[in-house]
């Protein structure tokens, strides 16, 4: 089979070439900050692939669209894949250029705009929060006046918690207004509004293959929130216990949202799901996207289960080998991202001694100059961490989190990367 591959993930962690066999013809077009800058490291990675074409600038990049249907004159490929958040609808586009099967755009935009994905949820009983869709201002008030304060206004299309607010008063909505002169526009914006909610946030990752479920695990981010990172508060994630009430109530909700959306018949996902603090919500669905989730989850799931999610996935595609999946997880693993907030980076442990600290990695040195993280996986420093229930996980994260700021020194002050 011919492949074409548009990536974005650093190819270290993508062996495409490997993952899929050496039976089958892979091209890649990657962005070349995915490839390494070492020249022996570089010619390596890329060895495997039939054809490689790297490609600065890539993230809106037209061009990557054009060069892919150059090649596929040449090579005439028979399936795309095309993982990443920002591919999944240009994979499809080009599919459907090249008449050939995969996700269509129609089917793959529901999992890509969060107002289409809510509409289906809502529709198939899912429970989710209030939401409508945003292209004026008076979209926004007409919401706000019929649902009150707080809410979260979001991209549609957006991903790592980029631009997303939260309102919590009326004098914060000129603000918002300023920031977003679409809003009064004829063309108007391209954002969602919901209904805030203080919440305990649940991911729950797993792989589908041909129609059917292969792994699906929640994990339980606490009281931190995706948003915490661009306050310059540290999250934590940590896998969620078998014999959990909660777990199998998060898989099913998970299973019954994928049932509900046009989901493509394999891929690796990433869900979303809120439990109100206020002791009365339950259990909401937020988002799920046909991708990996971010933040190191990979990695604490591949210490719990044995098996890395893509790796599985695209093993799968091609009956490569794929590796047996343990219906529960063989241990208990957590994860902790620290992220930089304003200020000059005066001191920062390059080791870390806390038992229970599987790996610790230190990603910025001292004396950098910092500001506020502008996505959600953007951090400073992070961790992965084991042990034989969550709540032993959880005890070791919180003497992390102790030991790394007693030992980090940031001085203020920096410019900001804006409000939330």
């Amino acid at each position: 089979m011919r492949f074409l591959v548009i990536n974005r993930t650093p190819l270290d962690r993508r062996r495409y070439d490997l993952f899929l066999g050496e039976a089958h013809d892979v091209v890649l077009i990657t962005d070349a900050a995915a490839v390494p800058a070492d020249p022996e490291e570089r010619t390596a990675l890329l060895a495997g692939y039939a054809h490689v074409e790297v490609v600065e600038d890539f993230h809106f990049n037209a061009a990557v669209e054009l060069l892919a249907l150059e090649l596929h004159q040449k090579w005439d490929f028979q399936r795309v894949l095309a993982s990443s958040e920002f591919d999944l609808l240009r994979g499809a586009r080009l599919r459907e250029a090249m008449h050939i099967p995969g996700h269509p755009a129609e089917d793959a935009a529901a999992f890509r705009d969060k107002f289409a994905m809510k509409v289906i949820l809502r529709q198939a009983g899912v429970p989710v929060l209030p939401f409508a869709a945003v292209s004026h201002a008076t979209d926004l008030l007409r919401f706000v006046a019929q649902h009150g304060y707080p809410v979260v206004v979001k991209p549609r299309r957006g991903g790592g918690s980029m631009d997303v607010e939260v309102l919590r008063a009326p004098d914060e909505l000129p603000g918002l207004l300023a920031r977003h002169p679409d809003l009064g526009t004829d063309d108007g914006a391209h954002l969602l509004v919901e209904t805030y909610l203080e919440h305990e946030l649940f991911h729950v990752d797993g792989v589908l293959e041909d129609g059917e479920v292969r792994l699906v695990w929640p994990s339980s981010q606490g009281d931190t929130t995706c948003l915490d990172i661009r306050r310059g508060r540290s999250i934590r994630s940590t896998m969620m216990d078998p014999e959990d009430p909660l777990t199998e109530r998060l898989r099913e909700m998970t299973v019954r949202a994928l049932q509900a959306l046009p989901a493509p018949d394999s891929c690796v996902f990433h869900a979303e799901i809120f439990r109100g603090q206020d002791g009365e919500t339950g259990l909401v669905f937020n988002e799920i996207a046909a991708r990996m989730g971010g933040g190191m989850i990979e990695d604490m799931l591949e210490l719990g289960f044995g098996v890395r999610l893509p790796e599985l996935h695209l093993r799968s595609l091609t009956g490569n080998n794929p590796p047996p999946v343990p219906a529960q997880p063989l241990r208990m693993a957590g994860l902790t991202l620290f992220p930089p907030r304003p200020g000059t980076l005066v001191q920062i442990p390059d080791r870390c001694p806390v038992p229970g600290v599987h790996v610790y990695r230190r990603h910025a040195e001292p004396g950098t100059a910092l500001t506020d993280a502008r996505v959600s996986t953007e951090t400073i420093a992070s961790a992965l961490v084991t042990g034989e229930s969550r709540h032993e996980v959880e005890g070791v994260l919180a003497e992390l989190h102790d030991w790394f700021h007693r030992e980090t020194v940031i001085t203020a002050t920096a410019p900001s990367a804006g409000p939330l």
